[in-house]
């Protein structure tokens, strides 16, 4: 990472140069109203062929708005639009034999290029004449094989949605079926799953956790390292996975890093609430393919910590992330990328015992945490129509966290309490080999293959007992492989099916399951029918298998060891029109069955994996886990879209749906996801303040609506008893938490100069300061039960500055 004080060296001179920009702008300006002239950027990109991958030669690239600017597509698939002026345009794609593809109100600013990577299908009927459509399905999956519960997003929705806060996993919970796993955090719940069943992968490869603040085994995180200066299309799972698709059971991110400028150098620089960043990226020879991007981000608490005093509790962190695109003439195209960041999270125990509270007070702690992983793509085609891609990356994270208390009987002295620690390391490669063998089928097959390392340990004081112990250790590796086979077939003009296997295998105690999948899509103009069924799994976290609870000195052993994979069956049929208003609307209708669960062995108990957050939910348990737990999920998802058009979006979604788990013993309960329903809506609208659309100034608006999380009924009685939370025999997540709501909103505004824009954005989560309900917990001081609500108000201010030199 870039020293601070390089960082800030740069980000002043960047300023400064902001500054000379604008000031020369204000005399062109003055002028531009004599002379005419356009403040113009150049659009740049791509075009490939859907399933084969091979660049596409001759596509026509047109700008709608004036036909004849135009260009055609090279020998090597890119084209390049110049001088075409700040606002939004859009872009029609066409070329005999392939499907027309239509980019509609791609934003063009005067400090960054454009760049519009295009995707285009062979068309069936290849000797008809191409009839050019109106507008292409935005949302459809940049993997052809995901045909159902799929859709992209792109950069501009993870900052245009108010108070994503230019979070994929915050700007996701927007989608129908989804909902947030609490205002603390990004964490998601998919369909009532636990948000331990979410995936994330960053360049075609499963990547740990890349969120700061983050507990150990879980998915989300206060805040994203992924960076939107450096993120490009990616695609959102939410069931039903296409066959390749392994090792989940929620909800999957499959993320990218978009390419670095090859024409220009650009810069960004930004300072905001959640951090400072810059971000610069270019080619490296000016004339050639190969480019870089860098980008780099250090928290703005901690920076301003050094120079004055913001409190006790100052949240540290940093993160960066990295792409190097290479293409050769003959060897192919390599890609090198690289994510990583660190956090820390420090405080002291108030010596003023009347402060002193279970939820506060009497606790001083030093958390750090980290996470990094880079790699290396190569893809190259073996024919005309046929590539083989290979990705190798290397991961590490680590966690490490102390808790001690004061004890004012001894001169507030120190008393250790907590002892935690963790370290995971990963070696992955992957080769898929894809072949198109014609206009109605495409082939693909790959396998994956992990090796895993890892150093746990979990010590703690248990008040209870008075005494040490440990309930997490263990140092070793074991692998985890997976294999698949899928094939896409479009069977007609109207109809097309995609179907494989999916296999893994779990070394560490030999578990393995294959997985068969299908999807069917019916296409009857502007009607979608879908359909889709198959078999998934995942193991749990490796500290699951480890996990383990004796006093100091006694003998160590895993019980957990030979837990299975987690399973699940997931059944889909949807239906997709386009209404009046230019409206998508969209419904589905899901089943899930989830079986071979680690439930707690003991007809007491109703502990299962399917209600954890993260590791630490097995402090609960005190028996061993037995994959004999079920889960049942099922609902419909709904919504009505209408996608950025003459400056405005509209996003209405709705699901109702219910969560229920057995235990070991049984019986049927409500998850702690069962909220049962969720309803959002979701708008924008952008004003020109000139007719050049040189000035902007947008207005986005949030409204969530949905049934509280469950919570088991807390035993007061049976609690100051033992000294310790007790629940109620048989009244497990019966408890449903006040419905939540929450407003948010966002307004920025953008000026383009001749060679910078600039923006400022205010993003504002809980517009209405409603504190929704969390939690209830049993105090042992007060011998209460206490609630714990979410967030209130929370703002966040950002400068951003796009420029060239």
């Amino acid at each position: 990472m870039l020293h601070i004080s390089r960082l800030f060296c740069f980000a002043a001179t960047a300023i400064c140069f902001a500054g000379t920009a604008m000031a020369q702008t204000t005399l062109v300006q003055g002028n531009t109203e004599k002379t005419n002239k356009t403040i113009a950027q150049n659009v740049r990109g791509l075009v490939i062929d859907a399933e084969s991958k091979q660049p596409l030669t001759g596509v026509v690239v047109i700008l709608m708005s004036d036909r004849q600017v135009n260009a055609v597509t090279d020998s090597n698939g890119y084209f390049n639009l110049p001088n075409i002026p700040v606002g939004r345009h859009s872009f029609q794609f066409t070329m005999m034999g392939f499907e027309p593809y239509t980019v509609s109100e791609a934003m063009v600013i005067s400090g960054k290029e454009l760049e519009l990577n295009v995707t285009m299908s062979e068309s069936l009927n290849k000797l008809q004449e191409v009839t050019v459509k109106a507008s292409k399905e935005r949302t459809k999956p940049l993997n052809e094989f995901a045909t159902v519960s799929a859709r992209s997003f792109s950069v501009e929705e993870t900052r245009r949605y108010a108070a994503s806060f230019a979070d994929p996993a915050r700007m996701v919970m927007n989608f129908p079926g989804v909902s947030n796993g609490g205002d603390m955090d990004n964490s998601i719940v998919v369909r009532g799953n636990s948000p331990k069943g979410v995936l994330w992968r960053l360049e075609g490869i499963e990547i740990p956790n890349p969120n700061h603040f983050s507990p150990m085994g879980a998915s989300g995180g206060a805040i994203s390292m992924l960076n939107a200066n450096v993120l490009g299309n990616s695609d959102f799972y939410t069931g039903a996975f296409a066959p390749e698709i392994g090792n989940a059971t929620a909800g999957v991110f499959d993320i990218n890093f978009r390419n670095g400028s090859t024409d220009k150098y650009e810069h960004t620089v930004q300072i905001g609430t959640l951090g400072a960043e810059l971000s610069t990226e270019g080619p490296f020879k000016k004339g050639k393919r190969a480019s870089y991007l860098v980008n780099y981000r250090y928290s703005t608490l901690a920076l301003l910590g050094n120079f004055i005093n913001i409190g006790d509790y100052v949240p540290k962190y940093q993160d960066a992330a990295i792409k190097l695109n290479l293409p050769t003439e003959k060897a192919g195209t390599f890609t090198l990328f690289a994510l990583g960041g660190y956090n820390v999270a420090k405080r002291d125990a108030p010596s003023d015992t009347s402060k002193w509270d279970e939820g506060d007070g009497n606790v001083s702690f030093d958390n750090y945490s980290g996470m990094g992983v880079a790699g290396i793509s190569h893809q190259y085609f073996v024919k005309k129509d046929a590539y083989i891609k290979t990705i190798v990356s290397a991961s590490y994270d680590k966690s490490q966290q102390n808790a001690d208390t004061l004890n004012p009987a001894d001169n507030f002295h120190t008393i250790p309490v907590q002892r935690t620690g963790s370290s995971n390391t990963a070696i992955r490669a992957s080769v898929m080999y894809n072949q198109k063998l014609s206009a109605r089928n495409t082939f693909r097959t790959g396998i994956i293959g992990q090796q895993m390392s890892y150093n746990m340990k979990y010590d703690f004081f248990d008040k209870t007992d008075n005494k040490w112990k440990n309930i997490l250790s263990g140092d070793g590796s074991t692998q985890f492989y997976q294999a698949y086979g899928q094939l896409k077939s479009r069977l007609n003009t109207h109809l097309t099916m995609v179907a494989g296997l999916h296999a893994s295998y779990l070394a560490l105690n030999g578990k393995y399951s294959i997985e068969p999948r299908a999807s069917f899509t019916y296409q009857l103009n502007k009607n979608k029918f879908t359909l889709a069924a198959g078999l998934h799994s995942k193991p749990e976290h490796i500290s699951t298998y480890l996990y383990h609870k004796e006093a100091q000195g006694q003998p160590v052993t895993y019980p957990n060891k030979d837990l299975d994979l987690l399973r699940s069956l997931h059944t889909v049929a949807g239906y997709e029109t386009r209404l009046p208003g230019k409206v998508n609307m969209k419904v589905e209708v899901y089943y899930q069955h989830l079986y071979n669960i680690p439930v707690e062995k003991d007809t007491a108990s109703a502990f299962s994996i399917i209600n954890a957050q993260d590791v630490y939910s097995l402090l609960e348990t005190t028996s061993p886990l037995v994959s004999e737990g079920k889960g049942d999920n099922y609902g419909i998802d709904l919504s009505f879209e209408r996608p950025f058009m003459n400056n405005y979006y509209v996003l209405a979604t709705g699901s109702l749906y219910k969560s229920t788990y057995t235990n070991y013993k049984g019986d049927v309960y409500n998850t702690r996801y069962n909220r049962g329903y969720q309803l959002n809506l979701i708008g924008g609208k952008e004003f020109r303040l000139n007719a050049s659309g040189k000035k902007i100034i947008g207005l986005n608006g949030k409204a969530l609506y949905s049934g509280g999380l469950r919570e088991s009924q807390i035993d007061l009685a049976a609690s100051k008893l033992s000294n310790k939370q007790e629940v109620v025999p048989g009244k497990y997540f019966t408890e449903k938490a006040p419905a939540y709501f929450r407003a948010d909103a966002s307004i920025y505004y953008k000026v383009n100069n001749r060679r910078a824009t600039h923006s400022v954005t205010l993003e504002v989560q809980n517009l209405t300061n409603h504190e929704n309900y969390y939690y209830s917990y049993y105090d042992r001081d007060d011998q209460t039960i206490k609630r714990v609500k979410q967030l209130g108000i929370l703002p966040n201010i950002s400068y951003r500055i796009d420029f060239h030199w």
